[in-house]
């Protein structure tokens, strides 16, 4: 197990171990027990192997919403964003429509989601390529996206400071940008593999759904 790697992540083996040996108290075992998980090197570099095949080593986007559980709750995919006029208010992208997007989508369970920033600069399939390369599991339907931007707007700011949110029809594949202006919401629709090259200074960030769950 390369160590290093652990460290980008502030973790190490010792760290790894620690925090199963505690486990191993909470649930009847034996301070025996810890020790020996704690002086198993070769065990501790099984879990990190574990642990590491879960993370992607993302120099692009930092997590944002970690420590929050942010989710969009169930919804049936009949909203389209050409027809969002009331959610955003400060101006809709005519080629929702121009485009043939304005189609409805499958119905979705609620769902939980990410937010993450830009650290790097990145186009949009950089950016959310750097979370996986399966796109259909970073897209959201646009009930969803639509959803999203009217229960949880605190996570909008000012300044033109972007969210970016994947999502196909049929089989192509989008992303919409959405930003506050002027205390209302602004959406901009791109081909997911346009070339703009977004920079991280203006630290734009991306929602899609929280994968694994």
């Amino acid at each position: 197990m390369d160590k290093s790697i652990l460290a980008s992540h502030g973790t190490t083996l010792t760290q790894i171990g620690q925090v199963i040996a505690n486990a191993v108290l909470d649930n009847g075992g034996t301070n025996e027990d810890t020790k020996r998980i704690l002086s198993d090197e070769n065990l501790r570099n099984k879990i990190a192997g574990l642990v590491l095949d879960g993370v992607t080593i993302n120099q692009i986007l930092r997590p944002l919403s970690s420590g929050e559980t942010l989710t969009i709750p169930a919804c049936d995919g009949t909203q389209t964003l050409a027809q969002a006029k009331e959610t955003f208010l400060a101006y809709l992208d005519p080629d929702f429509k121009n485009w043939g997007l304005d189609k409805q989508g499958n119905p979705t369970e609620e769902m939980k989601v990410r937010v993450y920033e830009m650290v790097k600069n990145a186009t949009s399939a950089q950016m959310l390529g750097s979370l996986g390369n399966d796109r259909d599991k970073l897209c959201l339907t646009q009930h969803q996206i639509k959803t999203f931007c009217e229960k949880h707007a605190n996570w909008f700011r000012a300044n033109s400071y972007g969210i970016f949110f994947p999502f196909k029809v049929e089989d192509q594949f989008f992303v919409v940008r959405v930003h506050m202006y002027s205390g209302n919401l602004f959406a901009n629709i791109f081909w997911f593999d346009d070339s703009n090259m977004w920079r991280a200074g203006n630290q734009h960030r991306v929602v899609v759904p929280q994968l694994g769950v």
